[in-house]
């Protein structure tokens, strides 16, 4: 959705929404990518296999998959068919679309700022301060994490990532609700069961509001329609009461799953700050608290100052639209 309305008339008028998605594209080892359908809780896929797949992004009908041969591959939801394919210096252990660029982290620690149309590598940065195993989008800003157990943060266009939380676990996967930062993981390489970290996704810290332990290693996370789903290296994937951590259904997808997202539109966008999928007047009013609260998400420049280039900044996202 696209708007040029001035900060006061945004947060006056409710933006038309879209509809939801209600299935979820789920990646892994096994080259299959598998759909789930939400409401009949039926399991299937689509046509064709492609490589053992380590990372997945989602961005205007297109799914990007980090192989490990050091590729991206971009799979056509339209036609079902690879459109193309992408070569990295290493493997993408982590994807996310940023608003302009695909964002790809390493284990190595690199991030990579790569043009989703051509390949081309416009940017890069060599160590973010940690391993990536985990990446997103959230409030205008990029977040990694990594089995050192530390998640950063970045402003989005930036290349400046700083300490943002840390958990108990090394962390295997991210995910984010409206309010909330999940941080999935293991007390070790390799144990079967994990535990989900959670987190004041504008604040952070070492403190968590709470945590659940799950069944599986947690090696992919993502909150959907008021759900948090966690895939495990054993092929399961939990449907899980993000509240509570109680189990509601369990779906067999095959082996080592690496990536979960909904078919249709993106997990986040630069100005979506409540994860809804699209820009509305909630967005605005987030905005407005984080930055009459001097919190980093309402510093949208990343200069350390709150000034009206914020509210610029975060207008020019906003008329960017979430697609």
């Amino acid at each position: 959705m696209r708007s040029t309305l001035t900060l006061t008339a945004l947060a006056l008028s409710l933006a038309a929404g879209s509809a939801v998605a209600s299935d979820l594209l789920v990646t892994g080892e096994s080259g299959v990518i598998n759909t789930i359908d939400l409401t009949t809780g039926e399991v299937g896929s689509l046509p064709g296999v492609t490589e053992a797949v380590l990372s997945t992004a989602v961005h205007a009908g297109k799914l990007y998959m980090g192989t490990f041969d050091s590729e991206i591959v971009v799979f056509d939801l339209d036609t079902n068919t690879i459109d193309t394919r992408f070569a990295l210096p290493e493997d993408a252990t982590a994807i996310a679309w940023d608003g302009f660029n695909l964002a790809a982290g390493t284990a190595s620690g690199s991030v990579y700022y790569i043009n989703h149309e051509t390949g081309e590598i416009v940017d890069s940065i060599d160590n973010v301060g940690t391993d990536i195993t985990a990446i997103g989008v959230d409030a205008g800003g990029l977040f990694v994490g990594g089995q050192s157990t530390l998640a950063m943060r970045s402003h989005i266009g930036q290349t400046n990532f700083q300490f943002f939380a840390a958990c108990g676990s090394m962390i295997n996967s991210m995910a984010f609700g409206p309010q909330t930062m999940y941080l999935g993981g293991t007390a070790f390489f390799g144990a079967d069961a994990g535990t989900i970290y959670k987190f004041d996704k504008f604040v952070g810290g070492v403190n968590y509001s709470g945590t659940f332990g799950v069944s599986n290693d947690a090696s992919a996370t993502l909150e959907f329609n008021g759900m948090l789903y966690v895939g495990g290296s054993d092929g399961t994937l939990l449907e899980v009461d993000p509240g509570t951590g109680e189990v509601f259904r369990q779906f067999a997808v095959g082996p080592a799953v690496h990536g979960i997202t909904p078919t249709n539109g993106i997990v986040a966008c630069p100005a979506d700050y409540d994860i809804s999928g699209q820009l509305d007047v909630f967005d605005v009013f987030t905005f407005l608290e984080l930055f009459n609260a001097q919190l980093p998400a309402g510093d949208t420049n990343g200069d350390s100052t709150f000034d009206i280039f914020d509210v610029t900044t975060f207008l020019d996202r906003y008329n960017a639209g979430c697609e």
